[in-house]
């Protein structure tokens, strides 16, 4: 690695913690009304443009709770897509599911889609992505936990036939405490196309430009 690579990874490592500090901090009650704020906006976003097929994590930890997304989302027939962490190849699987009785304690302890839940291709897949992650920026820049599963994800759908950038929309889901003036990226990483806080959306330059 060079100096800068060096430099880039030690700048990622120290925010990291940083932001999880912060992200951990937030009161609870106060994360969870700040949740359902964000999960209305994406619901007004996924009713404003027709969406039917969409990918979200469930969360964990402190990150942003996505559950009345999903479950306003079964209620009303859009396809729900969930990821499964495979820790031995380090790349996502991509699962329709349904209710939580088809989730199961993943590689981390996330829940995640149960180990028979068949996987489905990038050609099925979602025409929206939601994120989590530590930090975002105004650019689209995300800071996530540093495995970089879901940069490989962006990766391959860059790569697929029907999973271009332009098909699909990548959308960071956060608290307005976690977006920050910059996050350090480099060239392998994901960018957002748009993020959703509390305080609504915000359109980001593709790929920081």
């Amino acid at each position: 690695m060079t100096d800068g690579d060096l430099q880039l990874v030690a700048s990622k490592r120290e925010l990291r913690s940083r932001a999880a500090a912060v992200r951990d901090e937030i009161n609870p009650l106060r994360r969870g009304e700040w949740s359902s704020l964000v999960c209305r906006h994406a619901l007004e976003w996924l009713e404003e443009t027709g969406v039917k097929s969409l990918m979200v994590y469930v969360p964990f930890r402190s990150e942003l709770d996505t559950r009345p997304l999903i479950e306003w989302c079964w209620a009303n027939e859009r396809k729900v897509i969930l990821p499964r962490v495979h820790a031995d190849t380090g790349e996502l699987s991509l699962h329709r599911v349904e209710s939580w009785n088809e989730l199961a304690q993943g590689a981390y302890g996330i829940p995640e889609p149960a180990e028979t839940s068949p996987a489905i291709g990038e050609e099925a897949g979602p025409l929206v992505v939601f994120v989590p992650g530590l930090a975002f920026d105004a650019r689209g820049g995300r800071l996530g936990y540093g495995r970089g599963y879901y940069d490989r994800l962006w990766a391959r759908f860059r790569v697929s036939a029907s999973g271009t950038p332009e098909n699909t929309v990548w959308i960071g889901l956060a608290y307005g405490a976690q977006v920050l003036p910059e996050v350090p990226m480099d060239v392998h990483d994901a960018y957002m196309d748009m993020l959703i806080t509390e305080e609504g959306m915000l359109n980001c330059r593709k790929k920081g430009d």
